[in-house]
């Protein structure tokens, strides 16, 4: 009845217009769902995720629990549609697009996922295939893929329909959202990125929108490009399509290689991409204009085992996909910069086609199919948005073609024109009117200028500030401070760099130090625009106001700086009570932008002050026009109107996962301008969460204390499960909350969570000293972490003490069996594995983790025996799995060759060769089993099968020489091998085999050994 109702909600809600009109339609659907679960309440950076660790992605937590049993969950679903198009987007599930129909042939020209088989493949774990998803901040899949972002719903004048999806990314705070639009009248749907830095530091840019498409064989991928280059410039810049072997890789078939393939293409401008599927004479395309998304990317899972088993573990029945992407960047290894008050903006289209042939250029119009046939032209147009045009040919100046076509959306018109006496290479231009215009001539849009991927190397000033720049842009921020004072202390006039280590100085909330460092880069170039910008935050957060103001005036100079610097001197006008010189420069601040966020949410406060309530209208219709879902813009008209169903229309639309974060945020920007009680109405209205009580206690201290006593003992009474404050300005309030309850752990705890953070790990380790009477497991889980390195013995304490506290808790037995591996104590590590297997026999991580401390133990028996009982979905670590499963049976081998049975060794050998897909990874090409080959033919020599062993040597020369240029784990091996076999020609190899990188001890030990003998 449920899925009946959901089904027929949906019908009905987005029933298309016969006029050609988008509706919109908004439902909640049932769909087969794997969920995950658990989320970790131990900070990040006390634990390792799947892509990166710490302050890059803190304040956000891992979730640990995902599953194999699914259920059917209620999911809201806005669906748009009009005539041609029908696009689903899941708010839910970080508002991706779900998938998207050409309704003429019921065909979903993007993969649409009919289930959500949640696995840990996201920066925080949760991720599910299909659509389209919204990446910002970091590479990687971003925070929010699996959890609920903020949306609107509406159906626009012009006819079309939208979905505003967006959120906070919390490590920067920056906001982003997509507009997704389905105009009238297309058989192409929208997308508008907006991207905010409210913040006055430079923030990493990196932004892919990663669609899915349904794989085949016969796909053609359409990706213009000289050369493709992968993922940390691993494969430097190599043909495309067409490799150096003659393989043409824009092919799908064509890539049966080892590994999952990342082809970021280049050497080529162009606004398009695509795919076409040769059977169905059908296919997906993208456009965005080249300055907005020039990346372009190719994903494919390997094509053996090792990425076929995805196929089940991501989905029920929708089979194999592969992800086209668009980037701000050309490659995901780069990051750039978002400039401090920066709003970027950037539109892509995303369309079916179909019944024309491959596609050979794209417009938002139409798209165009052209190839020469023998003595004619094939031509092919599908529209996108209706067409009444001429189609015109010209080859050197003259028209050999000319037809009027009048299509409506969808529809195809294709035509083969005769170019008799033209020979075949002919250069032509097409052009569809205005609307579209494609030249023959492969090479009229190649890039002649350098395309050079490389991570700076060196230690020269230069190249050291080039490297640091690197580390910031990809939010590594300890290191780049450390990096940028490296290249001062190189050359002392190194104005960027002291600028740079200046801004993130005053970043992790040492505004001093970071005055001084501006201050020396202004001593060197007095009139510098940046150093002047940095001079100015960090003095404004030291309360030297005309300091402030004059460095900012003098940064206001700059285009690079005029807008922030003005937004900056108006925030402080507002500080100083002068709301009219705070309209004034928020005004020169639009002069400079007149379309930024920061700019008009400053001027909107202004105008409120200053009772301008027109003009605060007409400003926030115009923040509100910009950025749809700017809560701030909402919560100024309550605050000026006081009514409560103004305040409830701003708050039922802050429904991302984190909802208290937003109304922090929007505190802490009232905080900063002096007016806190605003601020305060910003954390009334917000849901409860110890970081909101805090934050009312502080700013209650003066005005209401008895209020802010009972806030603060509100707070210190909540649970710390899952609260982790990282702002720079909640340094002040856990200071403050610190020096008001010296005896509760909460503060001194939260307050080192904000320092670790930061980078400021000596200042976090002396609270994390003074933190004792916890209660809590994960406190002493984190603690243990803290500690590790320099005082492991404490480390020891506290993850035995989490384990007292919790012993329900497999992450606190977990903590400490890992740690005991690490530190090599072995015999209390196999005890602690034990021990959390008995009270969670079911957990696999602490399966595993017996297993491990079982083979570090001397017990590789026990440790196999442990890993044919564990059935593992892929999880953080669970790549080293099949690791741990090879090093099992290898110990096996090892130890049945000491006992001179070579028999069972040679068992044990081959078993290490599988690749057991219940422990969650599948078999790759080509797999490397030298080592296991090598000692496997040792032991047939001892039994007698010396033609086997023989065969087995000539097989291990012969993948050697056919990986030779790989880089293979097994290579000492091969090096082995043609040493004995002692061919002439093999001399020079095995000499070069044997200087790589030997294999384990215990190995070399029994190959001496039998040497010996």
């Amino acid at each position: 009845g449920l899925i009946l109702l959901a089904l027929l909600s949906a019908a009905t809600s987005c029933r298309p217009d016969p006029s050609g009109r988008a509706v919109a339609g908004e439902a909640r659907e049932v769909i087969r769902t794997y969920p995950f679960a658990d989320p970790d309440p131990v900070p990040i950076f006390a634990r390792s995720s799947m892509w990166g660790q710490g302050a890059r992605l803190y304040p956000y937590f891992m979730f640990d629990r995902f599953t194999d049993e699914p259920v059917d969950k209620a999911w809201t679903v806005v669906r748009l549609s009009n005539p041609h198009v029908e696009v689903a987007v899941l708010p839910e599930v970080g508002g991706k697009v779900w998938g998207a129909l050409d309704k003429a042939t019921g065909r979903e020209f993007l993969y649409w996922n009919h289930v959500l088989k949640f696995r840990q493949i996201a920066l925080r774990g949760p991720w599910t295939s299909g659509g389209i998803e919204w990446n910002f901040g970091v590479v990687g899949h971003a925070p929010w893929t699996g959890t609920p972002v903020d949306y609107l719903v509406r159906e626009n004048p012009d006819g079309g329909a939208s979905c505003v999806v967006g959120a906070l990314d919390l490590a920067s705070r920056t906001r982003w959202s997509v507009t997704v639009t389905l105009p009238k009248d297309s058989a192409a749907f929208e997308t508008r990125a907006l991207w905010v830095n409210p913040t006055p530091f430079s923030q990493s840019n990196y932004a892919w929108s990663c669609a899915a498409v349904p794989t085949a064989d016969d796909l053609k991928y359409i990706f213009p490009g000289r050369w493709h280059i992968g993922h940390d410039y691993a494969v430097p810049l190599e043909p495309w399509p067409v490799d150096r072997s003659g393989r043409d890789l824009s092919w799908y078939r064509n890539n049966a290689t080892p590994g999952s393939k990342s082809y970021f293409t280049v050497g080529e401008r162009a606004d398009f991409y695509g795919g076409w599927y040769e059977g169905a004479d059908a296919g997906f395309g993208h456009w965005s204009p080249y300055e907005d998304m020039p990346g372009r990317k190719i994903w494919i899972w390997d094509l053996s085992r090792s990425g076929q088993i995805w196929v089940d573990l991501l989905t029920d029945e929708d089979g194999q996909y592969t992800e086209p992407q668009a980037g701000r960047l050309l490659n995901q290894s780069d990051h750039g910069d978002l400039p401090p008050g920066a709003s970027d903006r950037w539109q892509e289209h995303w369309f079916p086609y179909r019944g024309i042939g491959p596609m050979s250029a794209a417009s938002p119009h139409a798209v165009l199919s052209a190839s020469r046939s023998g003595d004619g032209l094939d031509l092919g147009v599908f529209a996108l948005r209706p067409v009444a045009d001429d189609l015109t040919v010209t080859v050197s100046g003259r028209d050999v073609f000319k037809e009027r076509l009048d299509l409506e959306p969808g529809q195809a018109w294709k035509k083969a024109v005769p170019l008799d006496g033209l020979p075949e290479g002919t250069a032509y231009v097409l052009r569809l009117g205005e609307k579209l215009v494609y030249a023959s001539d492969p090479t009229v849009d190649d890039l002649e200028r350098p395309l050079r991927f490389s991570t700076p190397s060196g230690r020269s000033a230069e190249a050291l500030f080039l490297q640091a720049r690197k580390l910031e842009r990809e939010r590594r921020l300890p290191e780049a401070l450390e990096t940028y004072l490296a290249a001062a202390g190189e050359e002392p006039l190194h104005v960027r760099a002291l600028t740079r280590a200046a801004e993130l100085t005053t970043r992790r909330g040492e505004p001093a130090k970071g005055l001084e460092l501006a201050g020396r880069a202004l001593s060197v170039s007095m009139y510098d625009p940046e150093a002047n910008y940095v001079y100015g935050v960090a003095a404004r957060r030291l309360s030297r106001l005309v300091d402030a103001k004059e460095t900012l005036g003098w940064a206001a100079r700059s285009p690079q700086f005029r807008t922030i610097a003005m937004v900056q001197s108006a925030e402080i006008a507002i500080l100083e009570k002068d709301f009219l010189e705070a309209a004034e420069d928020a005004y020169a601040a639009l002069t400079g932008d007149n379309l930024n966020i920061a700019a008009l949410e400053v001027l909107a406060v202004a105008c409120r002050l200053l009772g301008r309530e027109p003009e605060h209208a007409r400003v926030l219709g115009w923040l509100s026009d910009q950025d749809p879902l700017d809560h701030l813009a909402r919560f100024e008209r309550y605050l000026l109107s006081r009514r409560p169903e103004d305040l409830e229309a701003c708050r039922s639309l802050v429904r991302n996962e984190l909802p208290h974060e937003t109304w922090i945020e929007m505190a802490a920007f009232y905080h900063r301008l002096g007016l806190a009680s605003d601020a305060v109405e910003a954390l009334r209205a917000a849901p409860a969460h110890p970081n909101v009580l805090y934050w009312l206690a502080y700013l209650l201290r003066d005005a209401s204390p008895e209020e802010s006593a009972a806030a603060l003992d509100r707070a210190s009474a909540a649970s710390p499960h899952l609260v982790f404050p990282f702002r720079e300005e909640e340094i002040a309030v856990y200071s403050w909350a610190l020096a008001a309850r010296p005896s509760d752990w909460k503060p001194k705890y939260y307050l080192a969570l904000i320092l670790w953070g930061k980078g400021r790990v000596v200042e976090a380790g002396d609270l994390f000293e003074l933190a004792d009477g916890a209660d809590y497991a994960p406190f002493y889980i984190t603690r243990g972490s803290f500690f590790e390195r320099s005082e492991p013995d404490r480390s020891a304490d506290d993850l035995r003490r989490a384990v007292e506290i919790d012993p329900a808790s497999w992450r606190a037995r977990h903590a400490l069996t890992g740690f005991l591996l690490r530190q090599g104590r072995n015999s209390e590590a196999l005890d602690a594995a034990r021990g959390a297997v008995a009270e969670h026999p079911a957990e696999v991580t602490l399966q595993v983790d017996l297993a491990r401390a079982l083979l570090a133990a001397g017990d590789p028996r026990g440790a196999a025996s442990v890993l044919d009982a564990v059935a593992a979905l892929p999880y953080e670590g669970a790549t080293d799995i099949h690791g741990l499963y090879v090093r099992t049976h290898v110990a096996i081998g090892l130890a049945a060759m000491r006992a001179r049975a070579w028999d069972e060794a040679i068992r044990a050998l081959e078993l290490s060769k599988l690749y057991p897909e219940k422990l969650g990874t599948g078999a790759p090409f080509y797999p490397d089993s030298r080592m296991q080959d090598y000692l496997i033919a040792l032991c047939l020599d001892r039994v007698g099968e010396k033609d086997k062993a023989s065969a087995l040597r000539e097989s291990i020369r012969e993948y050697t020489l056919a990986h030779w240029d790989e880089a293979r784990p097994y290579a000492y091996f091969g090096g082995l091998v043609m040493q004995r076999l002692g061919r002439r020609e093999d001399r020079l190899r095995a000499r070069e085999l044997l200087g790589r990188p030997k294999p384990p001890a215990e190995v070399l030990e029994v190959l001496r050994a039998l040497d010996a003998r």
